[in-house]
């Protein structure tokens, strides 16, 4: 199973966010707009570039929790 990542973005920046990683090439996106959430597989991305984009508030990794 491929890791995922959970980014936070700022309410008003969600499109151009989404926007923005499809332009540095990537290509499994999925917003989650009533959280503010976009959820990616990163490819040979890395958080660091990520965090540089304007809007985005953080980006950790998928984990799983078991209660």
């Amino acid at each position: 199973m491929k890791t995922k990542w959970l980014i936070s973005v700022k309410d008003s920046a969600m499109d151009s966010v989404a926007k923005e990683l499809k332009e540095i090439g990537v290509k499994d996106v999925e917003t989650l707009d009533s959280i503010g959430v976009i959820v990616i597989v990163p490819g040979n991305h890395k958080i660091a570039d990520i965090k540089k984009i304007d809007g985005v508030l953080s980006v950790e990794e998928e984990r799983d929790i078991s209660i």
